[in-house]
Parts: C-alpha cells; sequence; structure tokens
C-alpha cells in the first residue's frame, strides 16, 4: 500500500509519499454562500473577507459549539476536515494510506477527534506520530537535545531524550508569538516604508492591504540574499515601489525574536551544551538563526523541509497496518548513527559578541523599567535587594533565580563592563556571562528567570541647542 504522510503545522500543512513532498498550505479555511476554500486560496481571502476567514482551527481544534471563529460555521474541526478532505481527495485514494505527524501539544480528546475527522474522510491511518521524534535523524551524545518549531500562533520547543531511540518529551510553547504575528509586524513595517517614500497607504483598504501579505514572502526570501530589497505593489493602475533594507524589516520581529531567545534560554538544563534543532519554517524565518546563536554552548541543527515526513514515513516501513488501532509514537529509532552523513545544515554558534553597530560609541546608560540610569565609576549594582546602602537595582521577589548581590556594572577605561557574582547567572543577548563583559549599546542583560531585562544603551549630551 502507498503510505502518504501528514503533517499537521498550520504553518504549513505537509504532504508527502516516497518520492518527496508532494504540497505545502497554511492552515487557513474560508467560507462563503456555503462554499468552502482552504489553504492559500482561503489565506488569499484572510485581509478582504476576515470575518469568513480563520487560522486558528488547527491551533484550537474542538467540536465546541462556534470555536471556529467564522460566521455559519459551527466548529473548528469543521474547518479542518475540509482542509483535510481536501488534502485527501487530491493525493489519497484507493489502495493508499497515511501516517498523521502531530504536534506535542494536542491532548488526547483532540488527538481522537483528528482520528474522527480522517474516518469520515475515508483516509486509512497507520499511526500517528510525534512531529519532534518525527524529524530527528541522528543523536547527539553528551549534548541536550531540543526541538524548535514554529506554528501559526505559538513556537514550539520540544525536549528529546536520546537512548538507542529518540524520546519526546511534553511540548512547551510560547503563545501568542508564531509565524501570524511575525507576518503582522512585517506587513505593518512595509506599510509605513510605503507611506513615508510614496505617500501611499497600502493599508488603507482590504486590497491593497491582501497585496502586502501576498507579496511579503518573497520579499523576506530575498532578504536571505541581499541586505536591500525593493516591493512594488500596482494598486489602481499604478505601480508604486518602496525599498527597504534588512534592518528595517528585522528591526520590526527583534522583540518577537527576544522573547523567542528567551524561551529557548527557559529550556535548558543547568550546564549542559544544548542541541537546537530547527525546523526548516524557523530556519527560514530571516536573522532567527543568529539571534538564536546567541545562547551559550549551542549549536544550531536547520533540518530540510521534509524532516518530520519523511522520519514518519520511514517508520511507516516498519508499522504493521493489519492490527486495526491507531497509536500515538512519541518514541522511534533514529535513522543516522552518530556521525554519519545526514540531510541537516549545521550551523556553529558565532562568537559571544558580534559587534554593534554602534561599536564606536560607549554605552552609558542602563534602561530599568522605562528609566535610564546613567553609569559612572561607582558600580551600579543589581540583585533582590540593596546592600549596604549601595546604589542598586531591585529585582522583586516574582523573578526566580536572583541573588542578592547579583551582579554589578561599572565605567571603566571609557566602558561599561558587567561583573557576574551569582550563583544562577547573568545574561547578556541570551549568552551566559563568565565573570566578566563589556556592554554595548543595544544590548540586553536578562536576570533572574524568567527574567527581568535591562537594555543597555548610550545617550549624546549635546553641548548646545
Amino acid at each position: 500500500m502507498n503510505t502518504l504522510a501528514i503533517e499537521i503545522n498550520d504553518a504549513g500543512l505537509t504532504v508527502a509519499d516516497g518520492s518527496g513532498v508532494l504540497a505545502v498550505e497554511p492552515g487557513y479555511a474560508s467560507v462563503e454562500h456555503g462554499e468552502f476554500l482552504t489553504g492559500a486560496a482561503a489565506a488569499a481571502q484572510a485581509r478582504l473577507r476576515p470575518r469568513q476567514t480563520g487560522n486558528r482551527f488547527w491551533e484550537d481544534l474542538s467540536l465546541d459549539p462556534e470555536s471556529a471563529g467564522i460566521e455559519g460555521v459551527g466548529s473548528s474541526a469543521e474547518l479542518a476536515f475540509r482542509q483535510l478532505d481536501a488534502l485527501w481527495s487530491r493525493f489519497g485514494g484507493p489502495g493508499k494510506d497515511a501516517v498523521l505527524v502531530v504536534p506535542g501539544r494536542y491532548t488526547r480528546e483532540q488527538l481522537g477527534l483528528l482520528l474522527g475527522l480522517v474516518q469520515e474522510c475515508r483516509m486509512p491511518v497507520r499511526a500517528m506520530v510525534n512531529a519532534a521524534a518525527a524529524a530527528s535523524a541522528r543523536p547527539w551524545p553528551g549534548r541536550q537535545l531540543v526541538h524548535l518549531d514554529v506554528h501559526l500562533h505559538r513556537f514550539a520547543a520540544t525536549g528529546l531524550r536520546q537512548g538507542d531511540a529518540v524520546a519526546a518529551d511534553p511540548e512547551q510553547a510560547l503563545n501568542g508569538v508564531g509565524l501570524a504575528s511575525l507576518m503582522d509586524l512585517w506587513a505593518k513595517r512595509v506599510a509605513e516604508v510605503f507611506v513615508l517614500q510614496t505617500r501611499f497607504d497600502p493599508f488603507h483598504r482590504a486590497d491593497s492591504e491582501q497585496l502586502v501579505y501576498d507579496r511579503l514572502p518573497e520579499s523576506l526570501d530575498a532578504l536571505h540574499g541581499d541586505d536591500d530589497i525593493e516591493l512594488g505593489l500596482t494598486f489602481g493602475g499604478e505601480k508604486r515601489i518602496a525599498r527597504f533594507n534588512r534592518k528595517q524589516l528585522l528591526g520590526a520581529a527583534a522583540g518577537a525574536y527576544r522573547a523567542v531567545v528567551q524561551f529557548v534560554a527557559q529550556q535548558r538544563e543547568p550546564g549542559a551544551s544544548l542541541t537546537l534543532q530547527v525546523s526548516h519554517r524557523v530556519g527560514h524565518l530571516p536573522g532567527l538563526a543568529s539571534e538564536l546563536m546567541r545562547l551559550d554552548d549551542t549549536r544550531i541543527v536547520t533540518l530540510p523541509r521534509d524532516a518530520a515526513v519523511s522520519g514518519a514515513l520511514a517508520c511507516a516501513e516498519r508499522m504493521d497496518s493489519g492490527s486495526g488501532q491507531v497509536k500515538l509514537l512519541k518514541r522511534l529509532p533514529w535513522r543516522l548513527e552518530t556521525g554519519q552523513d545526514s540531510p541537516v545544515t549545521v550551523e556553529e554558534v558565532v562568537p559571544a559578541h558580534e559587534p554593534s553597530p554602534d561599536a564606536e560609541a560607549a554605552a552609558t546608560h542602563l534602561v530599568h523599567r522605562g528609566v535610564a540610569l546613567p553609569v559612572g565609576q561607582s558600580a551600579l549594582h543589581i540583585g533582590r535587594e540593596a546592600v549596604n546602602g549601595r546604589r542598586t537595582i531591585v529585582i522583586d521577589d516574582q523573578h526566580q533565580a536572583v541573588s542578592r548581590a547579583h551582579c554589578e556594572v561599572v565605567r571603566r577605561d571609557g566602558e561599561l563592563r558587567l561583573k557576574d557574582s551569582s550563583r544562577f547567572g547573568t545574561f547578556v543577548n541570551e549568552k551566559r556571562v563568565r565573570g566578566e563583559t563589556v556592554l554595548h549599546p543595544a544590548d540586553v542583560i536578562r536576570v533572574g528567570s524568567p527574567g527581568e531585562e535591562l537594555h543597555v544603551i548610550m545617550i549624546e549630551v549635546q553641548d548646545g541647542p
């Protein structure tokens, strides 16, 4: 029997067989007058008909009434069924079965609901396979292994236990930050630049706003090879062109990327070297891999697009499809041995600190909760409480892993220097400080867990008006 692998990830549902990937489509659905669109066709309606278009039905898979969030559709499960049914109609059929590659966050009830949906599609299913385990081809002895993926509405980190097989731990999620929110940030920045350069506001109308979202993926692709790109929009018979640089677009996502890096840092085991295997969806986000490389003692492994579906198909070959039971597999044999060539691109961690764009300008202040505090030759201390009348930034009790006298910042030889004196560690740009480090403008200091952040800035003193 010819087996398909279907990966359930709303940032890109992936269908593959032994010949390779057959289709990748986003988890969108749209309905008008009883007619359903799914995938890219529905995504193209998201700004034009927002009340009839949804993209949360895989995230919130449920039979609850009105969970679809679309007028006239009863539940999110109905939209999920429509997309699955459309995919099976295109690629399935007699003589074929499927293995489902599922996210680690689904509950037992949601997995049962998913099996009910595939039965309605008349799709024979061999098994369900955890996505993070399926994507893992080889072990990394002596290192902690974590899988990072992105969905439309969350980033997901899964710890992987290594032995004679790979076993997935429960998924940890960074909710509210995902591909959809990143695209919103970039689209808003594109619209701002269009207004500045052409006086044309593409967000003024739904159809021109949709054009921005339609064209944005190719612009982001260009950022992987070019620092300067241009985007042309033809609207009302007139073509308008705006030019962007890498810094403008990546700056729009800086806060979200910082949250992702901190999220990954929170998955660390104390003292462990980390191998972070990221899905192709994460690896393709411009600039994110560079931010992740700031993590201390971390190796980034970018997986190919078919990593999870290929892993699932390899397992399907060894499954007995005649048992009649559909199992969820979280523990899978390795496909490759340690050191064997594998279909991954390994990027080594970059040095601890990359030169800041403002490297020629020395840092002068720390910003804590919106207040800029000057740093001089008398140290500015950071900790759980003030000590002996010292000038101290007090980190309140809601944060764990903060020492009484955690670290200090002082100006010496014209530079701001941070010295760590804690048991738990101080992090600059999510890299743990070993003893002492020089601070630069735009650096981010994190103290504690989940952590309080302080930003390093440079303030110029003007001599005149």
